[in-house]
């Protein structure tokens, strides 16, 4: 089986733990005022419904938690990845029909 690899995939992974990081930065800047974190929970929302649903219904998560913040970074990066795979692997079967059916017949 072939290992699926996308370039597409690479770069929203990227782009999403460039953004994390930005984020995590701002909230280290703006630390102890109210809602710091709150745009870093936002991009973390996918990690923290996964682990809510996992854990039955409780789960918190803040940027002063190391440990969930590094985790909630690796998961949304897989999580940009695969979205980016699908839509690769999406665009490119499009391209191939296309090509397949401008051939000429036997």
């Amino acid at each position: 089986m072939r290992r699926p690899r996308s370039w597409t995939g690479a770069a929203f992974a990227a782009l999403y733990a460039l953004a994390f990081i930005a984020l995590y930065v701002d909230y280290v800047r703006r630390s102890g005022t109210w809602f710091a974190d709150l745009p870093l929970s936002l991009a973390a929302l996918p990690f923290t419904l996964v682990m809510r649903t996992l854990n039955g219904g409780s789960f918190a998560f803040g940027g002063d938690m190391p440990g969930r913040v590094i985790a909630a970074g690796l998961f949304g990066s897989a999580l940009a990845y695969l979205a980016g795979l699908i839509a690769e692997a999406v665009i490119r079967a499009i391209a191939r029909l296309a090509l397949h059916s401008r051939a000429p017949g036997p």
